[in-house]
């Protein structure tokens, strides 16, 4: 049985891989110094995971050893390996491997691509297609963020950062939208779109690009694919358009046109935004199960067992996850770190909880992002009733910057609004300031979610 070690096994897609590997025969194991957020998962699954790295770790035995981006090249276990001469790759190296084995279905963009995935993932197992996943967040029903699947179909969340979108080979994409970000890497949105249009490039003739259609420069990143194109969206001149929507305490029933008939997806999901990442799974597992065809055929029930999956769906970990209660108040914890996410999730939240006060405490992740959009996430976070935010979620490759929390909070047009420095400072807060009349939100890609855990 062949060993691989993987470094920084804790992460959301480094976990997922080592599921994928496990169930595809292989022996296992690896270390992290993080916060160990999925690391529970992987020992139930029998997957030895270490705490802490050491150069003892790493033997002659080890057949292949993976590590993060994030992880220091001075790192003694990558030492250890390099001085052994073992063959090492990175994550997303890892992954570029398994999408030249199969076929593979991949969902990138600035916003939505874990949720999309997700949603595609269901979708695919509606019609018992039976997929290989790899999602950047766990899902609840799996445990984890990873799915190995009989077929020969591979769904991944595809991240632009570092552009490792140049590495992998998909057969189809889903691309949800197209935002700035990730400042630290790309000089500017030029630079940013050209890693997305470069990606829908190299799709095949026979392929698919399913396309957010309600965003200008998705259609224009669109006009590089050589394979077929379809948009969807809100906007009639999509080829498959929203038609309206109904929102309940369970979800929302969305009603779609396409190809001049109408079809209804059902989601546990709210929020428009939520609604295009469902019609793009939609979308993508219809195309992909019936492979186009042109003929006048009735897709009723493909479309209802593809609505059927999808349904299936919960969400994802930290996606507009609620948390419970606490002195009535409604808790919900999201991932949202850039102002088009921030804004989405608010609208959602306005949508199905209309009379309640809305406070958001928000968790600024690197301090580039937090300078380049510092105007951008002022304006979305007034739209909050009350607004809190934590100081700034520094990174291993950022420690520090030009700006601070306190210069974001000066910029909220907002009555009440403060910084608070510290997570345990939070939870103070919250259990001396929640009442039943209030709808607390924990926004950003830290690690402010531990607040839950105080309470």
């Amino acid at each position: 049985m062949k060993k691989i070690y993987i470094i920084g096994i804790g992460g959301a897609g480094t976990s997922a891989l080592a599921m994928i590997y496990k169930k595809r025969g292989f022996d296992v194991y690896g270390s992290d110094d993080g916060d160990g957020f999925y690391t529970d998962e992987l020992q139930k699954n029998d997957i030895k995971v270490y705490d802490k790295y050491t150069n003892e770790h790493i033997t002659k035995d080890i057949d292949l050893v993976v590590h993060v981006s994030a992880i220091d090249q001075n790192n003694i276990e990558l030492i250890k390996a390099r001085e052994l001469s073992l063959e090492i790759i990175s994550y997303a190296e890892a992954i570029a491997r398994l999408t030249k084995e199969l076929n593979t279905i991949a969902i990138c963009g600035t916003h939505g691509k874990t949720t999309t995935t997700a949603l595609t993932a269901y979708a695919f197992i509606g019609l018992n297609l039976d997929p290989t996943v790899i999602v950047g967040s766990k899902i609840s029903a799996w445990g984890s963020g990873a799915h190995a699947g009989r077929s020969k179909y591979f769904i991944i969340e595809a991240d632009e950062y570092l552009d490792k979108l140049a590495l992998y080979n998909p057969q189809s994409v889903i691309l949800t939208s197209v935002d700035f970000d990730h400042p630290d890497f790309f000089e500017d949105f030029v630079a940013y779109k050209k890693v997305f249009s470069n990606f829908v490039a190299k799709i095949p003739e026979s392929g698919f690009l399913v396309a957010c259609g309600d965003d200008s420069d998705v259609r224009e990143i669109a006009q590089n694919a050589r394979c077929q194109v379809f948009f969807y969206g809100e906007r009639e001149l999509n080829n498959c358009c929203i038609v309206n929507r109904n929102t309940n305490k369970n979800g929302q029933k969305i009603k779609i046109k396409f190809r001049n008939k109408e079809y209804i997806i059902k989601t546990q999901l709210f929020g428009t935004h939520n609604a295009k990442n469902a019609v793009a799974a939609w979308l993508m597992t219809l195309l992909i199960s019936t492979n186009q065809k042109q003929d006048t055929q009735d897709l009723s029930s493909q479309s209802l067992a593809i609505s059927d999956g999808i349904n299936m769906c919960v969400g994802t970990t930290r996606r507009f996850e609620k948390k419970g209660e606490l002195q009535g108040a409604v808790l919900i914890d999201d991932y949202a770190h850039h102002p088009e996410e921030i804004e989405a999730t608010l609208k959602a939240v306005r949508e199905v909880f209309p009379d309640k006060k809305i406070i958001v405490a928000f968790h600024p992740h690197t301090f580039s992002r937090t300078e380049a959009l510092l105007d951008e996430f002022a304006q979305v976070l007034s739209k909050a009733d009350e607004v809190i935010v934590l100081d700034i979620f520094a990174s291993a490759r950022e420690e520090r910057g030009n700006i601070t929390a306190q210069d974001l909070v000066d910029k909220v047009d907002c009555k009440e609004k403060q910084n608070i420095h510290a997570i345990d400072e939070l939870a103070e807060w919250m259990k001396n300031n929640l009442t039943k009349d209030d709808v607390f939100i924990t926004l950003g890609a830290g690690d402010i979610y531990q607040v839950y855990n105080l309470l």
